[in-house]
């Protein structure tokens, strides 16, 4: 009995038991140019066309055989579509396409500028208001005698400091649901000591969740009575909100040393931030 395996380029292969099913198969096949037959007794794969050479027979893919065994259905070569892989995997794309929109629109955060903002430092709580009239009084009573014009004005201005060296902050900010940030900012001195200040720090300071989160320190030197003192600052900063302060202060000329973390120099109360340099 013969025996052939046949295939026709679809990843399949099959056994034929005699030329009769063998000739069943190659009708079946779409594309007999890409029939393969196995002979057992050479060990090799032939084309149809070799084949026929080989068996002095030709076999025509259209010729109808009537086989002489149990009539079979014709095996149909199984081909896989590529549609529904493909369309699977176009509608898996689209699924994590949409999720990866859905979720940044979501974690997105959206800023909508608002009114640019403008705020003055407070009153350091280590200098609070004195009446100087009155403490000049008492100075003059105790030292039995009056002070000279420099001497009253200066200790005047060392203890109103506060109301005479103005501290601003103005800045451009956005709001949005995490707070805000704020940007284009501009520190200002505006000085009417009437005398130069040598030098001042000046601290800013980024507010969250009623805490400091992050702090900045500027240094002003030579500021002028004229005209205010600025200083731009770099950056973009978020948090609920901002405060400026000086740190220290500092003027030769009046005999001034403010620090923001003493309560007074030498523990003169009378003129707690005088000092000579």
């Amino acid at each position: 009995m013969e025996k052939y395996l046949f295939t026709d380029g679809t990843n399949v292969i099959r056994e034929a038991q005699s030329k009769e099913e063998l000739q069943i198969l190659i009708q079946s096949s779409a594309d007999p140019l890409k029939v393969r037959i196995w002979l057992f007794n050479t060990s090799e794969w032939i084309s149809l066309a070799d084949f026929n050479k080989r068996t002095s027979k030709f076999i025509s893919p259209d010729k109808k055989v009537i086989p002489l065994i149990e009539k079979k259905e014709p095996i149909k070569p199984v081909r896989k579509s590529v549609i529904p892989g493909l369309l699977k995997k176009t509608l898996i794309g689209a699924v994590a396409v949409a999720a990866i929109f859905l979720v940044y629109n979501f974690t997105k955060v959206t800023w909508e500028k608002i009114a640019p903002l403008s705020i003055i430092a407070d009153r350091p709580a280590n200098n609070p208001p004195v009446d100087v009239d009155s403490l000049i009084e008492t100075i003059e009573i105790l030292r039995g005698q009056k002070l000279d014009k420099i001497t009253r004005t200066n200790l005047r201005i060392r203890n109103t400091w506060p109301d005479l060296l103005q501290l601003q902050l103005n800045a451009d900010r956005d709001e949005s649901r995490e707070g805000f940030r704020y940007y284009n900012i501009e520190l200002s001195v505006d000085n009417s000591t009437g005398y130069n200040i040598d030098n001042a720090i000046v601290k800013l300071d980024i507010w969250k969740n009623n805490e400091v989160s992050s702090s900045d320190t500027l240094r002003f030197v030579n500021i002028g009575y004229a005209t205010p003192a600025k200083r731009k600052v770099e950056g973009i900063y978020k948090g609920d909100s901002v405060s400026v302060s000086f740190t220290s202060i500092k003027s030769k000329v009046f005999n001034f040393c403010y620090s923001s973390d003493k309560r007074s120099n030498y523990g003169n109360y009378n003129d707690r931030w005088f000092c000579k340099e």
